[in-house]
């Protein structure tokens, strides 16, 4: 069964600005940025793109991909997959959107090898739930036997492309997928920011400054990771005070995964931030907090790191899949085994016996990790 990917570029990009698919990001354009990334894991890619007379640009000379224009306009990305599979022969079509710039390559095959295993008469589509449960119809795959069905959703004016996503559907619920799957370029600033993370990934690709903090020293970061329900906050709790005592001024960043809410119903700064503020800034004579909205962006810790500021010791509650460097707290009965990722982990804490290459501290005597804690600051 033959397979192909589209890349879709026909948004309007009103809250851009401008064309998302010309953009600079990294050594090119994004557009050319996608189809290099994608190239090695599909043979035929083909970009979806408005019509000749409303967008005219050269884009197979351009790109080197056969380019789809839509036949419809203003219809959304309905209109874009309508053309594609009327135009395109493969079976199988794999849509993914030009400013989605980090999700998985590898995934897209993987989503592709499901919808062609599985049954054709009753399987069209297979797509990804993000954390929230909302399924992604634009980085999925369908078969050629849902043009149908575009076709009369768009006789009757309905063009949302989740009426696709049915019991004909092939929806992975239960995977673990990165914050960055789900991250889409809509305007400036998460335009920015995606070059910052690209920045980061590919340096040689950018002014040898552009990814480097401000001025000052870099303050050291340590990540105390463990399966939920460990106590990892319990601990710190007790180890702050210890820190606390050596005159350090410490930051302490929570990541919940579960979404959180410190704004309360009724209160000046939740109703101001109900009106559409995206920063929140609360502020008092010992005390300030501040509120970013970022619907989607879920930010990744180094661009978290890089706001704090005139402190000692940065310590980070989670985060146990990244590649900083941490220490993993083991509890006897219930986590007995580290979760998450080994890479960079520089100790262990556990109420039990544990072998490692790396020093073992007791979970139920926190000061005995302080003088290990004030050589990793130095």
């Amino acid at each position: 069964m033959t397979r192909a990917l589209v890349i879709l570029c026909g948004g309007l990009s009103t809250r851009m600005g401008c064309d998302k698919a010309f953009l600079p990001f990294g050594a090119s354009s994004l557009l050319n940025y996608q189809i290099t990334r994608f190239r090695p894991y599909f043979d035929k890619i083909y970009v979806s793109v408005p019509a000749h007379n409303e967008r005219p640009v050269d884009y197979t000379g351009r790109f080197g991909c056969p380019a789809v224009e839509d036949e419809f306009s203003n219809l959304g990305p309905i209109g874009g997959l309508y053309s594609c599979l009327r135009a395109i022969p493969e079976d199988i079509l794999f849509f993914t959107s030009v400013d989605a710039p980090f999700t998985d390559p590898s995934l897209a095959v993987t989503l592709c090898d499901r919808l062609s295993n599985a049954d054709a008469g009753h399987i069209r589509t297979c797509t990804i739930e993000n954390p929230s449960g909302q399924i992604q119809p634009l980085f999925a795959a369908y078969r050629k036997s849902c043009l149908q069905r575009i076709t009369e959703l768009i006789r009757e004016q309905k063009y949302r492309l989740k009426a696709l996503f049915d019991e004909e559907s092939s929806i992975i619920h239960d995977g673990f997928f990165p914050p960055e799957q789900f991250f889409n370029m809509n305007d400036p600033t998460s335009y920015y920011y995606a070059l910052h993370k690209l920045s980061r990934e590919t340096p040689a690709a950018f002014p040898p400054d552009f990814a480097v903090k401000a001025a000052g020293k870099k303050i050291p970061v340590l990540s105390f990771t463990a399966k939920s329900g460990t106590g990892k906050t319990t601990y710190l709790e007790k180890l702050l005070p210890l820190l606390r005592q050596h005159n350090l001024r410490i930051a302490v960043v929570k990541h919940d995964a579960h979404g959180f809410e410190i704004d309360k119903p009724g209160k000046d700064s939740y109703r101001l931030t109900r009106a559409g503020a995206e920063h929140m800034i609360l502020t008092s004579e010992h005390q300030t907090a501040a509120i970013f909205t970022h619907p989607g962006l879920n930010p990744d810790l180094e661009t978290l790191l890089n706001r704090i500021e005139n402190v000692d010791f940065i310590i980070t509650e989670g985060y146990k899949l990244g590649t900083q460097k941490k220490i993993h707290l083991l509890r006897k009965g219930y986590n007995e085994t580290p979760a998450g990722s080994l890479e960079n982990v520089i100790a262990y804490v556990a109420d039990f016996p544990f072998q490692a290459d790396v020093p073992v501290f007791d979970l139920n005597h926190p000061e005995q990790i302080i003088p290990f804690l004030l050589e990793y600051i130095g």
